[in-house]
């Protein structure tokens, strides 16, 4: 299954940048998903290449239902986030790959980071993977409203954050 979205942030790609690298935001972030932040870990300079891991806790409850019954009351999921240094003109990429412990399940995702004056377009492509037999397509498609929202909310969040501390 393949996702994707596209919106636009009032800041500049560095703010942006900065504000998906804030532990603080993060941990906001995942709150307002539902979920638990169990751990951040942030490799390397805003300024150039660097890599943010996130582990995150979430009921089972929020899953599709049809993933329910292959795990217990909460998943944990890992992500990690590749932020590529910016080229020539200030373009941020981010590849992604999350992993759902106990479930066959794993995304990838580029999110492409473009200035846009003083905005930030962010557009994403994720695409889910389920290997369970028989009902693996069956639960990535019932993922995708899942998937759309979580790739959204970042960006959405990110909006408000920035209001926020202007």
């Amino acid at each position: 299954m393949a996702v994707t979205a596209s919106t636009t942030v009032p800041a500049p790609v560095e703010q942006v940048v900065v504000t998906f690298r804030d532990e603080e935001f993060i941990r906001h972030v995942t709150h307002r998903a539902g979920a638990t932040l169990e751990s951040v870990d942030i490799d390397g300079d805003v300024e150039a290449r660097f890599t943010v891991t996130t582990v995150r806790a979430m009921d089972a409850a929020k899953l599709p239902e049809m993933a329910r019954k292959f795990v217990g009351s909460s998943v944990r999921v890992t992500q990690v986030d590749r932020y590529a240094d910016p080229d020539a003109e200030g373009v941020r990429v981010v590849s992604t790959e999350i992993q759902v412990a106990s479930l066959p399940v794993s995304g990838t995702a580029t999110q492409r980071l473009s200035p846009q004056g003083e905005h930030t377009e962010v557009h994403v492509e994720c695409v889910v993977q389920a290997n369970i037999p028989f009902v693996g397509k069956q639960i990535a498609a019932a993922a995708e409203p899942f998937v759309s929202k979580a790739i959204s909310l970042q960006s959405q969040e990110a909006q408000a954050w920035l209001a926020d501390r202007a």
